[in-house]
């Protein structure tokens, strides 16, 4: 299984833990894999979530969201590098992507 290996500074670290479920910050905290499925699929639906409960539109998450959108785009850069929207582009439909991979997340300090 191919893992990923990304580096995140301590605000995009922070930003990812709020982002993922509890087994996953758990694994995030102990410096283990996370699939990549999952962590990608939880991560679209944080974003999305505000347009689905109907507090937001889809434009106004795209031009609102700088931050957590680069944050998606950086990750994205590391497994798809020839197109970092690839996932920002899904926001909103069904969700494209492998199941059989895994992202190890490192803090840079």
């Amino acid at each position: 299984m191919k893992v990923y290996e990304i580096e995140l500074n301590r605000k995009q670290y922070a930003r990812l833990e709020k982002m993922l479920t509890y087994e996953n910050v758990s694994r995030l905290a102990r410096n283990q894999p996370i699939n990549g499925y999952e962590l990608l699929s939880a991560v679209l639906e944080e974003l999305y979530s505000p347009v689905k409960d109907g507090w937001s539109t889809l434009e106004v998450l795209l031009a609102e969201s700088d931050e957590e959108l680069e944050l998606l785009r950086y990750i994205t850069k590391h497994i798809i590098p020839e197109d970092e929207d690839y996932f920002v582009r899904q926001l909103g439909k069904k969700f494209n992507c492998k199941k059989n991979f895994e992202i190890k997340i490192e803090l840079k300090f």
